[in-house]
């Protein structure tokens, strides 16, 4: 029976628990324990049904029955038979957990966390699959509570054998099936599973679980010494060793969009492009993130599409745009703006406009290479047209610009 602090204290909690149940002796076990530590009202149950055996209608039918003799609400996804292709455990991930946070969005508040059944040799399991292919990883084994899919995710049962938790299903007389597809090696997890977990002995699971708390202290360690680094510096991150150099990327793209992943592989040919001698690059992370090198700074940015803008004033006025702020209320020479050049059009800038810089006309782009301008500012940079249509002004880039009261052209 479960005796940890973190069970206790949820006792006193309001909101009430979710959990995530298909009716297998993990989660039935968990299912049995919540039951009688807080009672019915505590929580309630989300099962999906993939339709992938003939035997799964009928265990979702003894589920529903099972919660319903109880009084436990349980919510439940039936997927349409033959629905799921291609790699099926990843695409049954997605299902369940893009199920469980709808639950939790329609009943926001309602919810202190997911509950999930994952077991001591899920963690071995999980750890061991993660040596074999020697990916990076965020996290070595499983961690007993994370956020993900919107939803906090607790994982109670990591101290407790598989094997236990099927005796403890037994013993309370608590119903449960065994999925046959668990019993096959055509997966990897199987394949483990039967051929080394379920032949370790107590001591060897010691030393492997020792194993993994060592190496997420490593790991702790090594971004611990990478946050001291300026890792946007293309001289900084690019002397780290090729392990460390991918960890560090993938900590950068976490910053911008926490689901993004990037493979050992890929962060490879990322450090080669920053090594290279062009000192501005684009380079494509995946389809909605870019890395960005301008001279010795890195940047990564989710990809925007770029909005063409054209905006007309017959005088001097006012104008705050999502690109520019402009006042040329009062004097505009700066700008090189007279009455005589009304109406104005800015605009943002084209592949071919020049501009007359002392008797002689620079291509723009010229003009972005020498302000060592970011490539990506680059096609919504506004130039301003007098009424002939000849570009009579455009802001310079100063990379340190701060704005102050008396500034009547700036870019935002």
């Amino acid at each position: 029976m479960p005796n940890s602090s973190q069970w206790k204290n949820m006792k006193n909690k309001k909101e009430i628990i979710l959990l995530a149940c298909s009716y297998g002796p993990d989660s039935m076990a968990l299912f049995n324990m919540l039951l009688n530590l807080y009672g019915p009202e505590s929580f309630e149950v989300a099962h999906v049904n993939y339709n992938l055996r003939e035997e799964s209608i009928d265990e979702t039918k003894n589920l529903v029955e099972y919660c319903d003799k109880l009084g436990i609400k349980i919510h439940v996804l039936d997927v349409e038979k033959n629905s799921i292709k291609g790699n099926v455990e990843a695409e049954c991930r997605k299902i369940r957990y893009n199920f469980f946070s709808s639950i939790f969005k329609n009943e926001k508040g309602k919810f202190e966390a997911l509950y999930v059944a994952h077991n001591q040799d899920d963690l071995i399991e999980t750890y061991l699959i993660q040596k074999q292919r020697q990916n990076l990883v965020e996290y070595y084994g499983i961690k007993g509570e994370s956020c993900a899919f919107g939803m906090k995710i607790v994982r109670p049962l990591l101290t407790y054998k598989k094997s236990g938790l099927l005796n403890y299903c037994k013993e309370n007389k608590v119903p449960f099936a065994i999925d046959k597809t668990n019993l096959e090696n055509k997966y990897l997890r199987n394949r483990i599973r039967h051929q080394v977990v379920e032949n370790l002995s107590d001591e060897n699971r010691t030393q492997i679980l020792e194993e993994i708390a060592n190496k997420n202290r490593e790991l702790r360690n090594l971004k611990a010494k990478l946050r001291k680094l300026d890792l946007y510096k293309v001289d900084q991150i690019t002397t780290l060793k090729n392990t460390e150099f991918a960890i560090a990327i993938n900590m950068l793209v976490k910053k911008v969009s926490k689901p993004d992943y990037v493979s050992k592989k890929y962060a490879l040919e990322i450090k080669k492009a920053l090594l290279s001698s062009k000192p501005n690059l684009d380079f494509y992370i995946n389809l909605h993130l870019t890395l960005i090198k301008t001279y010795n700074d890195i940047k990564i940015t989710k990809k925007k599409v770029e909005k063409k803008y054209s905006y007309i004033i017959d005088k001097p006025c006012v104008l705050d745009t999502e690109q520019f702020h402009l006042d040329f209320t009062k004097d505009s020479s700066n700008r090189n703006v007279t009455l005589d050049d009304y109406p104005l059009k800015i605009r943002n800038v084209k592949a071919n406009d020049q501009i007359l810089i002392k008797n002689y006309l620079k291509p723009a782009r010229r003009l972005f290479i020498d302000w060592k301008m970011p490539k990506e500012l680059r096609a919504s940079w506004p130039v301003i047209e007098n009424k002939d249509g000849k570009i009579i002004y455009m802001p310079r880039y100063q990379k340190d610009f701060v704005v102050t009261e008396d500034v009547n052209f700036y870019v935002k």
